[in-house]
């Protein structure tokens, strides 16, 4: 079953998706909006860039600097680039796809790209894969604006 996100009822059940891919979009655009650490139930899920908005952006070096001098609870974050795919260590981009293959069970084969547009100051995402239901080949693009 494929539900719709945000949850509706009719007729007492939840709606679901005539089509798998409607359901996954909604999904991983839940994943981008929820911030790290903001889930009761599971406080890993969501995706970190909400969690640093309020950092330095260097956008010519395509880096984010740690504005505060404590620990962080997240290690090596600031090591990672902003644009780059799911095969590259030190991205975001790797992150984002480890957490679609946790959380997403309706995808496999996941790869990310994520790309820093400096002229509209936006993060373009594109998510591929495969969806697991019809076998049918998935790909979502969509866009995060930060730092401005």
């Amino acid at each position: 079953m494929n539900v719709l996100l945000p949850l509706e009822i009719t007729n007492g059940r939840l709606t679901s998706a005539t089509q798998p891919q409607i359901a996954v979009n909604a999904f991983i655009e839940l994943l981008l909006s929820t911030p790290c650490g903001s889930s009761v139930a599971d406080p890993q899920f969501g995706f970190i860039f909400n969690n640093l908005k309020f950092e330095i952006f260097n956008e010519k070096e395509g880096v984010i600097y740690d504005s505060t001098p404590q620990e962080s609870p997240y290690p090596n974050l600031y090591d990672k680039k902003i644009s780059g795919n799911s095969k590259n260590i030190n991205t975001f981009a790797i992150d984002l796809k480890k957490a679609i293959e946790q959380y997403e069970k309706r995808l496999s084969h996941v790869s990310v790209s994520m790309t820093y547009l400096k002229s509209q100051r936006i993060i373009q995402i594109i998510v591929e894969g495969i969806l697991t239901e019809t076998g049918e080949v998935y790909k979502y693009t969509t866009s995060i604006r930060l730092w401005n």
